[in-house]
């Protein structure tokens, strides 16, 4: 995704994330500052600009196929969703747009096409109405999956989109206390905004690898911890773990919740220590996720600690249990289904700041 300045001239790039960065193949110095337009070449749709061009003009939404340029020349074909930002006076500061890579799309659509021009020779040779009939079958299912990959990427943009109007609008707030609510809600969105991008990337429309999920919340929550080492947080997790997205959504925000919170309490007067989450199989059916600090403990502990009441409601939402022991350190236990049952052994561990 990227952001630009509309109020400049030439709507220049001031932010692209590295997903971008990798996507187009230019380093974050040589993006900033190009025209949204400069991915365009020969064969790109003068009517898809036109349409992004009048979306932004009208201040709404836009939504449109597009073909680009990589630095290398080569071609993409991407779904583009762009959002005009105004500073709540009707006046449109910035653009937000997100790229879909599709390319793989558009090839498996002539690699249907070309499919569909062998099975009209294979009809004639045999039994016209069942090919015919196992060939719409197919395309409906991968036409279903493709659906679902493109309302994830939707989804995933528009919470990022509420998460950063939050952000902007915490900073502007002079209160801590109230900033550091706004700070919490938008972490909240973007907790749920990673499941959706997984799902987008993911082989299953609408599972969750728990591995992968785990590390890259971690990896997005380590500022948290700060840069200066003195608060580790690392990831340990079984491997071919999968869990429906419906348990995924809660999981995410529970497990934000406790590492925020062990980040601001459990290690007062600048003291050092660590952070681990563990997921793994608890038993057949069963996944066990742990959070567990080596930090000061809670003598007492209180409902509204810990994020306490949402813990417990998100927890009990997906049918799960829920253990706290906070004598030595914290360590909150979640036990809960697995969608999938007895997949092969693995593990790994990953180690962040």
């Amino acid at each position: 995704m990227m952001v630009t300045d509309a109020t400049l001239p030439d709507n220049p790039i001031t932010f692209v994330n590295p997903a971008f960065v990798e996507l187009s193949g230019y380093t974050f110095e040589e993006l900033l500052g190009q025209n949204p337009h400069f991915m365009n070449g020969s064969e790109t749709d003068p009517e898809a600009i036109a349409a992004y061009e009048t979306a932004m003009q009208e201040g709404r939404d836009a939504t449109l196929e597009i073909l680009q340029y990589r630095k290398d020349g080569s071609p993409f074909r991407a779904m583009l969703f762009a959002t005009p930002l105004d500073d709540g006076q009707g006046r449109v500061t910035n653009h937000f747009l997100s790229y879909l890579d599709i390319t793989r799309r558009h090839e498996a659509e002539q690699a249907l096409r070309t499919l569909a021009t062998d099975m009209e020779r294979r009809v004639e040779e045999r039994t016209r109405t069942l090919e015919a009939a196992n060939a719409a079958l197919h395309q409906a299912d991968a036409e279903r999956e493709m659906l679902l990959i493109e309302v994830n990427h939707r989804a995933k943009n528009s919470l990022s989109v509420g998460a950063a109007l939050l952000q902007l609008q915490g900073r502007r707030q002079t209160d801590q206390a109230v900033r550091a609510l706004f700070e919490e809600s938008a972490e909240r969105l973007n907790a749920m905004a990673r499941v959706h991008d997984m799902l987008s990337r993911s082989e299953h429309a609408q599972r969750v690898d728990v591995a992968t999920y785990v590390a890259e919340l971690c990896e997005a929550l380590k500022s948290l911890a700060g840069g200066d080492g003195r608060i580790s947080l690392r990831a340990r997790t079984e491997e071919d773990i999968l869990i429906d997205a419906d348990a995924a959504f809660p999981i995410g925000i529970v497990l934000t919740e406790l590492i925020t919170n062990a980040v601001k309490y459990a290690f007062p007067d600048n003291r050092s220590g660590m952070i681990l989450v563990q997921a793994k199989r608890s038993g057949p059916g069963r996944v066990e996720i742990v959070v567990r600090d080596n930090g000061v403990g809670m003598a007492n502990f209180r409902e509204g600690s810990l994020g306490y009441g949402l813990i417990r409601s998100l927890v009990k939402q997906i049918g799960g249990e829920l253990d706290i022991q906070g004598d030595a350190g914290v360590t909150v236990t979640i036990s809960f289904s697995d969608a999938s049952r007895f997949p092969p052994p693995g593990g790994r561990e990953a180690t962040e700041g």
